[in-house]
């Protein structure tokens, strides 16, 4: 049973971590190649996060099929934690209070997700 949570958080992290890398090299191609610049999208990021998130936690939930919400809590937390530490050691720059608020959003997207991935792929063998 221990190494099956361990599956789901690694399937659910990796999912998040290619959408979240596709999605950056998208933003910066877009940066550098058109007339679309940073100021106007500082929400964009956010939503992605979020959105990579909800599909982690689709992905967690649906490999673990069962306890969605607690999958779902653990692979944020994870991803967050990992975030937090490449912000914190690898760019020397300490969270701020609304840093925490997003963790929280990408935590509770992720929770959901993993619900839902349990509920819907309930049946289906992946």
């Amino acid at each position: 049973m221990a190494r099956n949570w361990l599956t789901a958080v690694t399937y659910g992290m990796a999912a998040s971590f290619v959408i979240v890398l596709a999605s950056a090299f998208l933003l910066a191609s877009l940066l550098r190649f058109t007339s679309y610049s940073e100021t106007g999208g500082s929400v964009l990021p956010i939503v992605i996060s979020v959105i990579a998130l909800f599909t982690g936690g689709i992905i967690s939930g649906s490999k673990m099929k069962e306890r969605g919400l607690l999958i779902g809590s653990i692979t944020g937390l994870f991803y967050c934690l990992f975030s937090l530490f490449f912000q914190f050691l690898g760019l020397d720059q300490a969270p701020g209070p609304m840093q925490y608020v997003f963790y929280m959003a990408n935590i509770a997207s992720c929770s959901i997700g993993g619900a839902i991935g349990v509920n819907f792929f309930a049946g289906k063998h992946l």
